[in-house]
């Protein structure tokens, strides 16, 4: 009596990485619009607050970034060229 463990697990591993995706590109998609829909408090007014040099350029830009990168994490296409400016914003977000 053998079990074959191995399609399942490839099967829920599947499904996993397909919720993940899904959930950080709705995330990073939801993100980028409210910087557009809420200037003030998310968009140009945060990123002059926390002092970000140029947020009337940058606020834009990491919106426009999100929201494309965003779409092609939801789409599934280029997804791993897609995660890679998402990185970058991750990683100078964090960074004080």
């Amino acid at each position: 009596m053998a079990l074959n463990n191995g399609a399942s697990w490839a099967s829920t591993a599947s499904k996993a990485i397909l919720l993940i995706r899904v959930l950080v590109g709705w995330v990073f998609l939801s993100e980028g619009i409210q910087k557009f829909l809420f200037r003030d408090s998310l968009g140009v007014g945060r990123f002059a607050k926390i002092g970000i040099p140029s947020p009337q350029i940058m606020a834009p830009f990491v919106g426009v970034v999100e929201i494309v990168c965003g779409t092609l994490l939801l789409v599934g296409f280029f997804t791993r060229l897609a995660t890679v400016p998402l990185l970058i914003d991750i990683c100078l977000r964090t960074c004080p």
